[in-house]
C-alpha cells in the first residue's frame, strides 16, 4: 500500500482495511488518494463546527451507509473528544430513524398522490423531543442523512428547522461537505 493510502488509514485511527478498492487505488499511485485524503482532512477540520461535531456528524452518515470500519473508526475518534455514550448512540439511532422518514417521505414525493400524502406515517419519533445532542445539531444531522439519502422534501424541512434553531448556512455547508466526502470514503474503505 503508497504513503497516501496509509496517512488516510492512520488520519481515520485505523490500522487495517480489508478494502480491495483502496489497495488498488494505492498500487495504481491513484492521484484521486491524495484528492481524498486532503478531502478527508479539510472536512474533519471543519471552519464552523467543533471537532466533535464533525465527527458525530461523520459517524452518522457512515452509520447510514452500513460501513463498519468507519463506524468503528468514528466512535473512536468521538470518544477522544469527550462525546458521551448517549451523544454517539443518538448519533447512530438518528441516521436509522433518518433512513425509515427517508423512505417514506421520498416515497410521497416521487408519487405525489392525495391518499399517501394523506395517510399518517405512524413512525414513534420520540428521540426527535428532547434530543441528547439538542434539537438544533440533532436537526443538523437529520439534515445531512437526508442529503445523503435523496430525500428532497426532507432536506427542505430539515434545512429550514435548523435555520430556525440557529445554525447558519456555514455550518449547514459544513455538514453537507462532511456527509458528501464521507460517502465516497466509504466506497473505498470498507
Amino acid at each position: 500500500m503508497n504513503d497516501t493510502a496509509k496517512e488516510i488509514l492512520e488520519e481515520l485511527g485505523i490500522e487495517t482495511s480489508n478494502t480491495k478498492v483502496l489497495e488498488q487505488l494505492a498500487i495504481a499511485d491513484s492521484k484521486y488518494l491524495r484528492d481524498l485524503k486532503l478531502n478527508v482532512k479539510t472536512v474533519l477540520k471543519a471552519d464552523n463546527l467543533s471537532e466533535k461535531e464533525t465527527h458525530l456528524l461523520a459517524l452518522a452518515i457512515a452509520t447510514n451507509n452500513t460501513n463498519q470500519v468507519l463506524v468503528d473508526a468514528f466512535v473512536a475518534k468521538a470518544k477522544t473528544l469527550e462525546a458521551t455514550d448517549a451523544e454517539i448512540a443518538e448519533a447512530q439511532a438518528c441516521a436509522s430513524l433518518l433512513s425509515a422518514n427517508n423512505i417514506l417521505y421520498r416515497f410521497r414525493h416521487f408519487v405525489s398522490k392525495e391518499v399517501y400524502d394523506n395517510s399518517p406515517a405512524r413512525l414513534r419519533m420520540n428521540i426527535m423531543m428532547n434530543p441528547t445532542l439538542g434539537k438544533a445539531f440533532f436537526e443538523l444531522i437529520s439534515l445531512a442523512v437526508s442529503a445523503t439519502n435523496g430525500c428532497e422534501m426532507c432536506v427542505k424541512s430539515h434545512e429550514q428547522s435548523v435555520l430556525e434553531a440557529g445554525i447558519n448556512e456555514n455550518q449547514i455547508w459544513d455538514a453537507i461537505k462532511i456527509a458528501s466526502v464521507i460517502t465516497s470514503l466509504g466506497k473505498i474503505v470498507n
